[in-house]
């Protein structure tokens, strides 16, 4: 019986997307894009959109998708311009995210936190929210904020980092709009 094939790892897919030069009509940059996309490396959708469009400027919208991911966004108030930016960006980018909203509900503190995990080791938590709510963008399963970056967790990996204030009640819910 042949052994069963590996996958690449991402950072093996994310070199080669990288270091192989579309060819002049190559088709291949809308795929290329998407690659980048799904890998959560900002500058290499970038580089892609402004070959796939043949310019040298980024338009506002991508600079404002840069923007979202930056860390000084990792601060309570910032999450409705980012997950504005990072929704907009998905979508000029041909895909369908939702806008979805955390409320804390209860008589408690509206305090929600965010544990930042690096490598499998708690590395800060952030305060996400002072007044109950947060805005985040939801995309395949994904959700996407200043705090998870441009590559996203998995839904389940994001509400297992969210720690609410002690007696109150995550509710979250798609909005359709912030």
């Amino acid at each position: 019986m042949a052994p069963a094939a590996r996958a690449s790892p991402p950072s093996m897919v994310g070199a080669a997307v990288k270091s192989t030069p579309p060819a002049p009509g190559d088709s291949s940059i809308q795929a290329r894009l998407k690659a980048c996309l799904l890998l959560g490396d900002v500058q290499c959708v970038v580089a892609q959109w402004m070959l796939l469009k043949g310019t040298d400027k980024v338009p506002e919208w991508l600079s404002r998708f840069q923007w979202a991911f930056e860390t000084s966004n990792r601060q309570a108030g910032q999450c409705p311009k980012v997950a504005k930016a990072i929704h907009e960006g998905l979508t000029r980018l041909g895909e369908r995210p939702e806008f979805y909203r955390l409320t804390l509900v209860g008589e408690h503190r509206k305090f929600l936190g965010f544990d930042e995990i690096v490598k499998g080791v708690l590395v800060k938590s952030h305060q996400v929210t002072t007044n109950g709510l947060h805005f985040v963008v939801r995309l395949q399963g994904r959700i996407f904020d200043a705090y998870t970056g441009p590559a996203g967790l998995p839904e389940e990996e994001y509400v297992r980092r969210l720690i609410p204030y002690p007696g109150m009640k995550l509710v979250m819910e798609t909005v359709d709009s912030i």
